[in-house]
C-alpha cells in the first residue's frame, strides 16, 4: 500500500486538562504527485455560541471552510491536482441521476475514528463520482469544531484520505490549532497536516 503518512507526527496543542493529544500525522504528497485528488465538500461544522468571525448561516459556514481548505491544499500541496468542491458539483450536474450531489453523500460519517473502511452508501457515491474524474484518492474533510479559548479560537478537524477503489483509508488526521481569529485558526489547522508546515 502506498505510504501517505509522514514519518513524524504533528502534535496537537494541549491544555492541562487534556489527557493526550489527538493524532495529527502529516500527509505525504509525493505519492499523490500529478494525480487528481477529489476534495469533497465539508458538511459538518459546529461551533460554540461565543466564537466570532464565523459566517452566521450554515451554508455560508460550509462554503467558507471549503474555500480555506482549497486554498491551503493548492498553496501547500501543489504536487497533486486537487479537484475542489465547485468542480465536483459541476461534474455531478453533468451526470444527473448517475452521481449523488457531493454535498449530500454522507461524508460526515467519516469523523468516527472506528471506521476502517468507507461505508456504503458513501463508498458507492464516491466510486460513481471518481469514475467521472479519474481520481483514485478522495480527501474527505469530515468534521470541524470551533471553540473559544483563552488564547483565541481553537479548531479541531478530522480529515480522511480514502482509496476510491478499495474503500480503505490510508490516512486519517485530527489536527488541532489555535489562532487569533476563526480564519487564522482554520488555516493553521489545515497547515498542520501539510509537510511544509511542520
Amino acid at each position: 500500500m502506498t505510504t501517505l503518512v509522514g514519518g513524524s507526527c504533528a502534535r496537537a496543542q494541549t491544555s492541562p486538562t487534556t489527557a493526550k493529544p489527538l493524532a495529527a500525522p502529516a500527509l505525504l504528497l509525493a505519492p499523490l504527485a500529478g494525480q487528481p485528488v477529489a476534495v469533497l465538500p465539508a458538511t459538518y461544522v459546529i461551533s460554540d455560541g461565543n466564537v466570532t468571525g464565523i459566517p452566521p448561516a450554515r451554508l455560508a459556514q460550509l462554503a467558507w471552510v471549503d474555500s480555506v481548505i482549497g486554498e491551503a491544499l493548492q498553496t501547500r500541496g501543489p504536487e497533486a491536482r486537487w479537484l475542489l468542491p465547485a468542480e465536483l458539483r459541476r461534474v455531478a450536474r453533468r451526470a444527473p441521476g448517475m452521481i449523488t450531489d457531493p454535498d449530500q453523500m454522507g461524508q460526515a460519517s467519516m469523523r468516527f475514528a472506528s471506521l476502517k473502511k468507507v461505508p456504503d452508501p458513501l463508498f458507492a457515491n464516491i466510486r460513481s463520482l471518481v469514475a467521472m474524474t479519474g481520481s483514485r484518492f478522495v480527501m474527505i474533510p469530515a468534521a470541524f469544531r470551533f471553540s473559544q479559548t483563552a488564547d483565541g479560537v481553537q479548531v479541531e478537524a478530522t480529515l480522511v484520505l480514502a482509496d476510491a477503489r478499495s474503500g480503505l483509508i490510508p490516512w486519517r488526521s485530527s489536527p488541532v490549532a489555535t489562532g487569533a481569529t476563526a480564519a487564522a485558526a482554520l488555516a493553521a489547522t489545515i497547515a498542520r497536516i501539510l509537510p511544509d508546515a511542520r
